[in-house]
């Protein structure tokens, strides 16, 4: 059994930047304690180009954030530090269509992010978004591969509520830590 961590969305726009999640840069120490802990650990990134649909300038609903390339898409310095880079892995999403969610393009015949008997924590930013629909992601692969998921909610930042999330969580018999 693997434990791993999927870090959703720990990116300076939405800790401090344009986009900033109330609350999120209390996660940052708290996560950044635990990455030891995890045999892996796939970091998520919004990554967008300096047009991007989402954004308001081209009709979407959200301020310009997590440029690719820029000081806003990056994680927190110090974040990574003293981490081998083996145990690291970085899922880009929202790079051509608006996607909260990681690994909605990955199946289980054509990945081998996860594995049977697999432990999988969720948590990041923002619970309402990116986070809540990650899980989604995770869980439809967790039915079919046959491996335990879990969300870590005092490392997830919100904007304004966990609801979502939970109830999705318990609906599903994911387990909330």
């Amino acid at each position: 059994m693997r434990k791993i961590l999927v870090a959703v969305d720990l990116q300076n726009d939405f800790i401090d930047g344009s986009l900033a999640v109330p609350g999120a840069a209390s996660v940052i120490p708290v996560i950044k304690k635990a990455l030891h802990d995890y045999d892996l650990v796939y970091f998520t990134l919004d990554w967008h180009s300096a047009g991007h649909c989402s954004f308001r300038e081209q009709g979407g609903p959200w301020p310009v954030h997590c440029v690719h390339h820029t000081v806003g898409a990056a994680l927190p310095v110090g974040l990574i530090d003293n981490m081998d880079e083996g145990r690291m892995r970085f899922v880009l999403k929202g790079q051509k269509v608006e996607q909260y969610g990681a690994f909605a393009d990955v199946t289980p015949s054509t990945q081998d992010w996860f594995a049977p008997g697999d432990e999988v924590t969720v948590c990041g930013i923002a619970s309402e978004y990116c986070v809540k629909e990650t899980v989604k992601n995770i869980q439809s692969i967790a039915e079919q591969v046959g491996f335990k998921l879990r969300v870590w909610l005092d490392a997830t930042a919100k904007f304004d509520n966990y609801d979502e999330l939970l109830e999705f969580s318990r609906e599903h018999g994911i387990e909330i830590v």
